[in-house]
């Protein structure tokens, strides 16, 4: 939980921001929900247990087949660092869903110059869920973390660092985790041209290696016109439904 009511802020306006943007691109949008809800589906599937699953960066719920985890587990357990209001009625309305805020980079607040990045906190309705689903999430962690050590004065170099660490933490994490884990989450952002050619790639894992295997897809998350009128934003992702352990 973070009590720092500038950082809340900062991932609420970020959590806003995805929304927006959903808004004005719903049909670009589109194929990468559905591939995202498919790899859960198929996770939920073959996830032997039925007790609990917990949905980590649910957001506002844009790309989690929530009535199929709520007819699939006897408790859904929502976590994120800013739940959206709409999300924070729903699971008022209903018994079986829990939210629970956290701050998944484990910081619980404002990052410190040189400071080495800490471990996921301690969920135990994380650690016993029959499935965890790591939902768009790791790529997106070091956002806020990183652009406050930018106005501390941190080089590039040194936030990179950082953001690496944050991205391999959550990784190790679940990969620790007990139950079977689903991830979903960036690999790729390729900028192109109006014409849709290749201008340039970010590794938004900071070079983190990803196992062989799962799913790959196409997120059209910002067309022309969105961030500028001479580039667009595609993301690949990358989707596992049992993400190996070792």
């Amino acid at each position: 939980m973070i009590s720092d009511p500038d950082i809340l802020a900062a991932y609420h306006a970020e959590g806003r921001g995805i929304l927006y943007r959903y808004r004005r691109h719903r049909d670009a949008w589109r194929p990468h929900l559905e591939a995202a809800k498919q790899v859960i589906l198929e996770a939920v599937a073959a996830c032997p247990g039925r007790e609990s699953v917990a949905v980590l960066g649910s957001g506002a719920l844009l790309d989690v087949p929530l009535a199929d985890l709520l007819a699939g587990f006897r408790r859904v357990v929502l976590v994120d660092v800013a739940h959206p209001w709409r999300v924070r009625l729903r699971a008022a309305l209903t018994p079986r869903l829990t939210l629970l805020d956290a701050d998944l980079t484990g910081l619980g607040g404002r990052p410190s110059p040189g400071m080495e990045p800490p471990s996921p906190p301690d969920l135990p309705a994380v650690q016993t869920a029959d499935l965890v689903i790591s939902l768009n999430l790791m790529s997106q962690l070091a956002y806020v973390p990183v652009s406050q050590l930018e106005r501390m004065g941190q080089t590039e170099e040194q936030t990179d660092a950082f953001a690496a660490g944050l991205v391999r933490a959550h990784l190790d994490w679940l990969r620790r985790l007990p139950g079977r884990v689903c991830l979903v989450t960036d690999v790729k952002r390729i900028v192109l041209d109006p014409k849709g050619g290749v201008i340039g790639e970010i590794d938004p894992l900071y070079g983190l290696s990803l196992p062989a295997g799962g799913t790959e897809w196409s997120w059209d998350i910002a067309p022309i016109g969105e961030m500028a009128p001479d580039y667009a934003v595609r993301h690949r992702v990358r989707g596992y439904s049992d993400l190996p352990k070792g």
